[in-house]
């Protein structure tokens, strides 16, 4: 293996198999985890649908069982059935293999402590790291393995936070993506009653498009698949099911953006006062509902891995991140497809409207672009380009995570280097000022035209959602 180590990323490991994650990365990466956090109790491990999973699952559980942890093998399964059994008396930690959204040829770890305490860069994984490069070993008596599904213990926790009566909206479509959700998914529907049609149910192989419900190709599937089918609300999983996107009943997909505000607005009615945890890639909104419902605003650095440890810091009841993962309190500060889908069917029957009746409102006073992706030949020079046409007009630069501009006239902008792939994420936001945005928009891709590498045409998706 010749990458070995460009897996590690910030928030978790992630790389192409097998040439940069592989079975022998797994078995040490266990030996190298065992040892740093001084685990002793049991381990529980799962795994995503991709070809590679049961492979370096079984790797995996092998490492652990020869070091002497007791491991718990829940199977094929969402990623927050890991972060569930880390929240079970006997459970000390929980490692899912899966690379959530990221195209077929890659793999990866997700990790969680007990409690689902998440771990990032600046907390183990580059410890981690080190202790591999050094060939670390923990040593001990062997371990056991045992095979639990947890799926149903799940579901009763499900029906402890959520009843059937209070789910009522209407025929449903999911989306999952021939990703985990199903496996869970498919259990919450006929334990409520809900009435679903499913689009790519069955775990399998990874649509062409990829496993992100926000790709515009899969979303304009999805569109054909509900058009005309009576359906009250769409929402789609990832290929690991912690993330999630709603689409109205005409199949339109609704931008995430809103979605967490309405989320805001809906814990904080629950639990005045409460701390919410929000990405800062776009904002506005959700900073605007915190502050209507007099919440307490917690910004984190984008990533899964930083979300959690702020939920857990500040006893956060929600988190919303752009990109659709949604977190919450009472799952243990951590993201969930099953919890996110839930609390929106709960508010839809509350509310008595369509989800694109109860966005409509916060769409005309704050505007937003879709995320715009781009690959770019030097990202530090290209930020740098930014600044200097920025620096002396604009009302605010910070560098919290990425470079976020606010300009004068009510619209700011943010550039940020994905953590989990080779590519640049750019982001737009107004107040009531559509064509300025559009206008200024346009004039910062043209700083970045220079540094482009890829053939997509950013004008495909620039525009106001």
């Amino acid at each position: 293996m010749n990458n070995r180590f460009e897996a590690f990323r910030e928030g978790d490991v992630r790389g192409i198999y097998p040439d940069e994650i592989d079975e022998q990365f797994v078995e040490g990466f266990a030996h190298a985890f065992v040892g740093y956090f001084g685990l002793t109790g049991k381990v529980a491990t799962g795994r995503d649908m991709r070809s590679s999973s049961q492979s370096l699952q079984d790797a995996l559980n092998e490492a652990l069982v020869s070091i002497g942890i007791d491991v718990v093998d829940i199977g094929l399964c969402p990623t927050e059935l890991g972060y569930f059994a880390s929240g079970m008396p006997e459970i000390d930690a929980a490692i899912v293999v899966t690379a959530s959204h990221n195209p077929a040829n890659y793999n990866g770890l997700k990790c969680v402590l007990k409690n689902g305490q998440a771990i990032s860069h600046n907390r183990g994984l580059s410890d981690l790291k080190r202790l591999m490069s050094g060939h670390y070993r923990h040593r001990a008596a062997r371990g056991s393995l045992s095979r639990v599904d947890y799926h149903v213990l799940y579901l009763t926790f499900l029906k402890q936070h959520f009843r059937a009566e209070n789910l009522r909206g209407g025929q449903v479509a999911l989306n999952g993506l021939n990703g985990t959700a199903a496996t869970m998914a498919e259990l919450v529907a006929t334990e409520f009653e809900l009435p679903v049609t499913w689009f790519r149910k069955s775990p399998g192989p990874i649509p062409e498009q990829g496993a992100d419900p926000a790709n515009p190709r899969l979303a304009e599937e999805m569109h054909g698949f509900m058009r005309g089918g009576g359906f009250s609300l769409g929402v789609a999983w990832d290929g690991d099911c912690d993330r999630c996107v709603c689409f109205d009943g005409s199949g339109e997909l609704m931008p995430t953006y809103y979605l967490v505000g309405l989320l805001v607005d809906h814990f904080l009615t629950q639990k005045p006062g409460g701390a919410i945890v929000f990405d800062t890639k776009l904002c506005w909104n959700t900073l605007a509902m915190i502050k209507r419902r007099g919440g307490k605003a917690v910004p984190a650095e984008t990533g899964h891995a930083f979300m959690k440890q702020k939920m857990h810091q500040y006893g956060a009841v929600y988190g919303g991140e752009l990109s659709g993962h949604h977190y919450f309190g009472d799952f243990l500060g951590c993201d969930s497809g099953m919890f996110a889908w839930l609390t929106v069917l709960k508010l839809l029957d509350e509310k008595g409207e369509s989800i694109h009746s109860l966005i409509r409102e916060r769409r005309a006073e704050i505007c937003c672009t879709p995320e715009i992706t781009l690959s770019l030949s030097d990202v530090d020079a290209a930020f740098a380009s930014i600044i200097k046409a920025y620096g002396d007009k604009a009302s605010d630069i910070d560098h919290f995570d990425g470079l976020s501009v606010v300009m004068p006239g009510d619209w700011r902008f943010s550039l940020r280097r994905s953590k989990t792939e080779p590519v640049v994420r750019v982001n737009f936001e107004a107040r009531k000022t559509t064509e300025t945005l559009l206008e200024e928009g346009a004039k910062v891709f043209d700083l970045l035209e220079p540094f482009r590498v890829d053939d997509a045409s950013w004008l495909a998706n620039f525009r106001i959602q």
